[in-house]
Parts: C-alpha cells; sequence; structure tokens
C-alpha cells in the first residue's frame, strides 16, 4: 500500500470514529435535535475539507463561541420577559436622558420585565443601573471608548463580544421590546436594522418605542424626513409607520409595550398561513371587523378562528390559546402590526 493511500484510510477512520463518537454525545437529544447537531458537526469538519484561511477559521471559532456562550447564558432566564435598551455611550450620569434611561428601565424591572443593554457606559449604564440585578450587559471589546459598566453582575448577566454582529443577534433575539434613547451612529445603526427586521418578517414582530423628553428634539426630525422625504418618494410604506412609536415618559412607553401584549401572545407560520397566539377569542363582529380593516392582508383568505394547527404540537405550553390564521404573503408587516394593535384593543 502506498504512503498516500495509507494516509487517506487512517483518515477516513479517524472521521468514522470522531462521527461514531458525535452519535454517542447526541444519543439522548430527540431525533429533530440530532440532525441539527449533525448539520452543525459535519459544517465543522467541512471546514478541514475547505482548508479556508487562518483568520476564517478563526472567525468561524470565535462565533460559534460566542453563540454557545450567549445561548447558555441566557437558558435560565428563557421564559422572562425582556426590553432591550439602546442609546449613546456618551451620555453622562448627570444628564436628563441618562436620568430618564435609568428610570424607565427600573420601571420595566417593577413590571417584572429584564433589561438588555449593550454593556457600557452612557444610556447603557442608566439601563442597568436601573434595573439592578435584573440588567444584562452584552458589552463588544472596542480599542476605545467603551468597557462594561460596574453595574452589571459580572458572573451571571455579562457577555462580551468580539464581533458585533453575534452581539447585535442577541440583542434582538431575546427581548420582548425595544426602547431606543438618542444616540450616535451605532444607536440609528440598531434602529434601522431592528425596524428592516420587522418590516420584512426577519423578526417575531414586537414594540419599538423611541424615547426622550420632552422637547429634546432628537426623534422628531427624524420621524419628520422619514414622513417627508423616505414615504413620499416611495422608499417605504405609510403601514411601515405603524413600526415604531415616539414617548416622552417612561410611564407612556412601558403602558405602550404592555397594550401590545394585553391579547397578542405570539405568531409562527405554517407553510403559507400565520397562525396568530392570542389569550382571549375575538368575537364574532371583531373578526368581521379585522378583515374589513386590512384588506391587504386577508386578500389571499379570511381571518378565521382557529385551534392550534397540527404542526404547532411541539409547543405543548400554548397549545391551548386560541388562534387567528389566515394566509399571508408576508408583504405587509406594517400592516400586521396594525391587525396586533386592534387585536389588542378589542374588548375582552
Amino acid at each position: 500500500m502506498t504512503t498516500s493511500k495509507k494516509n487517506e484510510k487512517d483518515q477516513l477512520m479517524d472521521w468514522q470514529e470522531i462521527e461514531t463518537q458525535f452519535k454517542a454525545l447526541s444519543a439522548a437529544h430527540s431525533p429533530a435535535r440530532q440532525r441539527i447537531l449533525s448539520d452543525i458537526f459535519r459544517s465543522a469538519l467541512k471546514l478541514t475539507q475547505d482548508s479556508p484561511g487562518t483568520l476564517n477559521l478563526k472567525i468561524s471559532s470565535s462565533v460559534l463561541k460566542e453563540l454557545r456562550y450567549s445561548f447558555k447564558k441566557f437558558a435560565p432566564y428563557k421564559h422572562h420577559p425582556k426590553i432591550t435598551i439602546f442609546g449613546s455611550a456618551r451620555v453622562a450620569p448627570d444628564k436628563p436622558l441618562y436620568r430618564m434611561a435609568k428610570k424607565f428601565a427600573a420601571e420595566a424591572v417593577k413590571r417584572n420585565y429584564m433589561v438588555i443593554t449593550g454593556g457600557g457606559p452612557g444610556i447603557m449604564a442608566a439601563g442597568n443601573e436601573g434595573a439592578e440585578k435584573h440588567g444584562f450587559g452584552l458589552n463588544i471589546r472596542l480599542p476605545v471608548e467603551q468597557s462594561a459598566n460596574q453595574f452589571i453582575d459580572a458572573e451571571r448577566h455579562l457577555i462580551n463580544y468580539k464581533y458585533f454582529f453575534t452581539r447585535k443577534l442577541f440583542l434582538v433575539k431575546e427581548a420582548a421590546a425595544f426602547a431606543f434613547f438618542p444616540g450616535g451612529f451605532g444607536t440609528f445603526d440598531e434602529a434601522f436594522e431592528v425596524l428592516t427586521l420587522l418590516q420584512t418578517g426577519k423578526t417575531n414582530m414586537i414594540p419599538v418605542v423611541f424615547m426622550e423628553p420632552k422637547g429634546f428634539g432628537f426623534w422628531a426630525p427624524l420621524v419628520k424626513f422619514m414622513k417627508e422625504v423616505m414615504l413620499k418618494k416611495g422608499f417605504i410604506s405609510k403601514s411601515d409607520q405603524s413600526l415604531y412609536h415616539v414617548f416622552n415618559t417612561e410611564e407612556d412607553a412601558l403602558d405602550h409595550i404592555a397594550h401590545f401584549y394585553r391579547n397578542y401572545h405570539s405568531m409562527r407560520f405554517v407553510g403559507d398561513k400565520l397562525s396568530i397566539r392570542i389569550k382571549k377569542e375575538l368575537s364574532t363582529a371583531h373578526l368581521k371587523k379585522a378583515n374589513q380593516l386590512f384588506p391587504t392582508l386577508t386578500h389571499l383568505g379570511k381571518i378565521v378562528a382557529s385551534n392550534a394547527m397540527p404542526e404547532e404540537e411541539n409547543e405543548p405550553d400554548i397549545n391551548s390559546l386560541p388562534r387567528l390564521v389566515f394566509p399571508f404573503d408576508r408583504k405587509d408587516f406594517g400592516s400586521l402590526r396594525s391587525l396586533i394593535d386592534f387585536i389588542n384593543d378589542c374588548e375582552l
């Protein structure tokens, strides 16, 4: 046997041994989870065959480590709703904006929310200070400007990230609501990415509040630009304006968030149908009105009352919730947000 063929045979045996060990480790998981774990495992193995550059391997390794560690940190709080607070790192503690963010976080905790921030100074520190032990800090490692603020429980609730995109994933993924305070390029990047994700249906529909003290004059010019330039020139739709709301008090913003979940619970796509889970059934009259008010949502079929569909059986905790189901082409998520508002406005 030639040396090259022997090496190939030894390598094949190594892969087979690794795969056998992997199967033994994943045996405790359900078949569906085993398939997903197998995909992850095989993708990692393919990196050895593809021979990407060392930098690409470092990126892959860091990203997977950050994902795994973040999943682990958030796992104990899976069912605890959280509000992600965004805003400038350059706001001093003696400024009204800082005090507003701190009070907003404190009031959110009183309403049984946890708080997530970017972990740095300014508005982020205000959010963590107000939330006390109920706040997460998702800190980005930068050469200047940002280090984790002192109000985070570093052992339990601090996660440090090398990459903005993995950090941003968890700022968005774990949130039940977003609160944006004034800020710079980073805040605008986060705000417009969140709006884009909502507009395109790439994240769950959740409330977005833009916060500032009355007369501060930060969000009003932006809203004016979106309405008078972006909307008028056809770059966004009128219904997209329902994806965000501006507030000048902490109480009004938190009341808005609470109202979003008054009757609405969650949603899930099953094929081409959207299943909206609600806490209480709508009356026949309200259901009829919903079909009349939202023609861009119902042009493929009516909104109908339903029980959980068979495909939803893997969520037993919410199978008993009533549903509103309709075929949805995933084009007008702004109107979908308005439908959720209508559902929450109906008398229960």
